[in-house]
C-alpha cells in the first residue's frame, strides 16, 4: 500500500457530539483539520494537528454507554455455538509472487505449499490502481471503482480542486464509508450466516452486521489522526512542522515534567483549547534507567526498550473522559534525554469513537486478550522514516503487532463454529515498503554491508505469514473452506515523478506568475483559467472540466477525449534521462478501468508506472516543484506496487480447486455470496465484476 501518509484520514468526522448539545464548531473543525493534514503530508509527514472537535456544552454526557456483551464471545446474537460449514478467509496485505514462489520452492514455506497442494495456487489479479484502500474495496464489493467509488487513495473532493482521502465521507455530522454498494458481510443477515470480520481495511466506522466486526485501515488515534506520534529531547535543534509528529525540545532537568499532548475541544464558547496529561521522568544517577510515571502509572526503562500499553485520560468536561493508550520507547539517555511516544490509540475498554460491532465487542477483545492497538494503520513508519525510531526499535514494535494480531486471529477463530471469518495482516506489507532497500541493489540506499538480519527481514515476515496459514489450517474442521489471499505484489522503488511538473512544462497547468518555475501544494499557485489539466494521488490525472471542476474550461465530448489521448501519447514517450527507462509503462484512459455510476468522479487518465517508478510526494498533493522532473526516492519507505498493476499479481491458496483461469480481487465477493447460498440469477441480480472462484 503506497507510503504510509496515503492511509491517514484528513478527518472530516472525528467530531463528537455530547449528550445535551449539538455539535458546535463543526465546519471548523472539518476544515482545520483538512488543511492541517494536507499541510503535513506536503511535508512529507503524517499530520498532528488535531482532527476532533468535541461540541461540549457546561455539562456534557460522554455519550450512550457501552454495550456490555452478555456472552464471552462479545455478545453477537447469531447461533454461534451451533455447528456448520466455515469459510475462513486470511488476508495478508502484498504477498507477492516473486518472492513467496522461490521460497515455496526451496522449502521455506511449508504451511502455504501445503495449502496449495490441498487445493490450489494462483497469482490473483488486482486493481487498476493497485492501492489498498481500491483493492480491499473490490475485495469486500466485487465491484470495480466506478461502481464502488473508491478509486485511489487521494481523490479531488467534489465541487473543489482540493485533495480527500477514500477512507470515509462526511455526511451532516457523521463520517460514513466511502465504499457504495454493499460488502459481502451485510449479506449476512438476509443469507442467516453469522460473519466475523476482523481488521479489513475500510471498515471505519464499523458496519452494522449480522456477526462482530472490529474496524480496520481508517480507524483514528485519540487525536482523530491516522497515527501522530510525539518526540521528547533536551538535544538542541529546530523543531520543524515538516514532522510524522510533533517535536518537543524540553529543559534539562531531573525529574522531567512533560506533557502528552492529546485532542483538541471546542467549547460552547467557541474556545479552542488542547487537551494535556501530565507525565513525569526521573532518570537514575547512572543515566542508565528512566522511569515514567503518568497517571499514577510507573514504568522503568533502559535505552531502546518499549514500555507495556498504559494508559492516559483526557478530562473533557465535569463529566466527560476520554481514554487512550499508548506505548513509550526510550530512546537515548547519553549525551541527551530522547523519549519516543507513540500515537495514542483509543482505548478498546472506553472507546471514545465506535471501533467494533456490536459497540461491546472491542471492551471484551480487551478482556479476553489484553489491551491491542486499534488504530487503523499502527505501525508508525514516519518515526522510522524521520529518525525518531530506531530499525531496532521499528522491528521490535512490528513484531509486537504482528503477534497481537496472530492472537486475535487465534481467539476468534477457536469461536467461529459456522459462517463467514475474515481476519487481515497488514504486517507483510509495512515490512516490504521499509525494507525493500535491503534487497533490492539497484534502490539508492541500497547498502552491501547492512547486517543480515535488515537484508533477512522480507524473508522473515514471508515465513510469519506461512506461521499464520499455519494456525488456519490446524483450525480446519471438515466441511470447512480456508482462503488465503493478499490485494497486490510489491516491487522497489527507486525513482519519483512530478506529474504536476510534467503537466506544467507540457502546457497543460498553468501558473499564475508566468515567470514562475514551481507551484506549491494544494495548487495554490495555478491558473485555473488556463489550465487544462491537473494530477491529484498517486498516478491519476484529470482533465479541468466544465460542470465538474469549479473553473473547469474544458467541455466534455470530443474535445476532451482527443485532450486525453494527447496527454496519454506524450507521457508513454516520457523517458528517464537518468536511466532511458519509460516513466510510465502505459496510460489508462478512464473509460478503460472504471465502469459505473461513479466513474466520471475518478481521474480521467492514469498512469501505469514502470517497474521501480512512483509518483513523488508533491504530486500527492498538487504540488509543481522546479528542478528535475524524475528524483531518486532517497526515503526509507522503498518497496512499492503503485506500478502498472499487471506488475504486481497478488497470490490465492484455497483449500479447492479454482475453477476460473485467471482469478482476480473481484472474484472473492461471489465467492463469499455462493457461500451464503446465492444462485447465478440472485448473483447476477448483484450487479458484480466477478464470479465465484470453486
Amino acid at each position: 500500500m503506497m507510503f504510509h501518509l496515503a492511509y491517514i484520514d484528513p478527518g472530516s468526522l472525528y467530531t463528537v457530539s455530547t449528550g445535551l448539545a449539538a455539535i458546535v464548531g463543526f465546519a471548523l473543525s472539518a476544515l482545520a483539520v483538512v488543511a492541517v493534514f494536507f499541510r503535513r503530508l506536503w511535508g512529507f509527514t503524517k499530520h498532528h494537528w488535531l482532527a476532533v472537535t468535541l461540541g461540549l456544552a457546561a455539562v456534557a454526557a460522554a455519550g450512550a454507554a457501552l454495550v456490555v456483551t452478555e456472552s464471552h464471545n462479545g455478545g453477537s446474537t447469531m447461533a454461534e455455538n451451533q455447528t456448520g460449514k466455515r469459510l475462513i478467509i486470511v488476508g495478508l496485505d502484498g504477498l507477492s509472487p516473486k518472492i513467496i514462489e522461490p521460497m515455496m520452492a526451496k522449502g521455506e514455506l511449508p504451511n502455504f505449499k501445503r495449502l496449495a497442494e490441498l487445493g490450489g495456487y494462483s497469482h490473483l489479479g488486482t486493481t487498476n490502481p493497485a492501492e489498498s484502500p481500491v483493492a480491499w474495496t473490490a475485495f469486500a464489493t466485487g465491484r470495480n471503482p466506478g461502481k464502488s467509488g473508491v478509486y485511489d487513495f487521494i481523490r479531488r473532493a467534489p465541487g473543489s480542486y482540493l485533495p480527500d482521502l477514500s477512507l470515509t465521507r462526511l455526511e451532516g455530522n457523521k463520517s460514513m464509508p466511502v465504499r457504495k454498494g454493499k460488502a459481502f458481510w451485510q449479506y449476512g443477515r438476509e443469507a442467516g450466516v453469522p460473519m466475523t470480520i476482523l481488521s479489513c481495511p475500510v471498515t471505519f466506522p464499523p458496519d452494522e452486521i449480522d456477526g462482530k466486526m472490529l474496524s480496520g485501515m481508517g480507524t483514528p488515534d485519540l487525536l482523530g489522526t491516522q497515527g501522530t506520534f510525539s518526540f521528547y529531547t533536551t538535544a538542541p535543534e529546530t523543531v520543524s512542522n515538516e514532522t510524522g509528529g510533533e517535536v518537543h525540545v524540553v529543559p534539562d532537568a531531573n525529574p522531567l515534567q512533560l506533557e502528552l499532548l492529546g485532542p483538541q475541544k471546542q467549547g460552547i464558547t467557541g474556545k479552542v483549547e488542547r487537551l494535556s496529561a501530565p507525565f513525569s521522568v526521573q532518570v537514575s544517577p547512572d543515566r542508565s534507567v528512566a522511569t515514567i510515571t503518568l497517571q499514577g502509572q510507573d514504568v522503568s526503562l533502559r535505552v531502546g526498550e518499549w514500555s507495556p500499553w498504559v494508559g492516559a485520560t483526557f478530562k473533557v468536561g465535569p463529566l466527560s473522559r476520554m481514554y487512550g493508550i499508548l506505548r513509550f520507547n526510550l530512546v537515548e539517555l547519553k549525551p541527551y534525554f530522547k523519549l519516543y511516544a507513540a500515537p495514542i490509540s483509543i482505548d478498546p475498554r472506553k472507546p471514545w469513537f465506535q471501533i467494533s460491532y456490536p459497540e461491546g465487542y472491542s471492551k471484551q477483545l480487551a478482556h479476553d486478550l489484553g489491551l491491542f492497538a486499534t488504530r487503523g494503520m499502527p505501525f508508525d513508519t514516519w518515526a522510522l522514516n524521520e529518525g525518531r525510531l530506531s530499525e531496532d526499535a521499528f522491528i521490535e514494535e512490528a513484531s509486537d503487532l504482528y503477534h497481537e494480531q496472530l492472537r486475535l486471529m487465534e481467539h476468534e477463530l477457536s469461536r467461529c463454529q459456522r459462517g463467514v471469518f475474515y481476519c487481515y495482516f497488514e504486517y507483510p506489507d509495512i515490512i516490504q515498503h521499509m525494507y525493500w532497500r535491503f534487497i533490492d541493489p539497484g534502490h539508492p540506499l541500497y547498502d552491501p554491508n547492512a547486517p543480515p538480519r535488515l537484508k533477512g527481514m522480507i524473508d522473515d515476515c514471508y515465513r510469519k505469514m506461512d506461521a499464520v496459514v499455519g494456525v488456519a489450517l490446524a483450525a480446519m474442521r471438515t466441511g470447512d473452506t480456508l482462503i488465503v489471499l493478499s490485494d497486490h505484489g510489491f516491487t522497489t522503488f527507486r525513482r519519483a515523478a512530478h506529474i504536476d511538473s510534467w503537466l506544467r512544462e507540457n502546457g497543460y497547468l498553468v501558473l499564475k506568475d508566468p515567470t514562475a518555475t514551481a507551484g506549491g501544494p494544494l495548487f495554490a499557485d495555478v491558473d485555473w483559467s488556463a489550465t487544462r489539466a491537473y494530477a491529484l494521488g498517486y498516478g491519476g490525472i484529470y482533465i479541468n472540466t466544465v460542470g465538474r471542476e469549479p473553473q473547469g474550461i474544458v467541455a466534455e465530448g470530443p474535445g476532451k477525449e482527443a485532450l486525453k489521448n494527447e496527454i496519454a501519447d506524450k507521457l508513454r514517450k516520457w523517458i528517464d534521462p537518468k536511466t532511458g527507462i519509460p516513466v510510465a509503462r502505459t496510460v489508462y484512459l478512464n473509460q478503460e478501468i472504471f465502469k459505473g455510476p461513479d466513474a466520471h468522479m475518478a481521474p480521467d487518465l492514469y498512469i501505469g508506472f514502470s517497474d521501480g517508478y512512483g509518483a513523488s510526494w508533491q504530486t500527492a498533493l498538487g504540488a509543481s516543484p522546479a528542478g528535475p522532473l524524475v528524483e531518486d526516492n532517497l526515503k526509507k519507505w522503498s518497496g512499492n506496487h503503485l506500478v502498472d498493476p499487471p506488475l504486481v499479481p497478488g497470490v490465492l491458496f484455497t483449500s479447492r480447486p479454482i475453477k476460473l483461469a485467471n482469478p482476480t480481487l473481484y472474484d472473492l465477493a461471489p465467492t463469499v455470496l455462493e457461500f451464503l447460498g446465492f444462485d447465478d440469477a440472485r448473483l447476477a441480480k448483484e450487479d458484480l465484476d466477478g464470479k465465484p472462484l470453486f
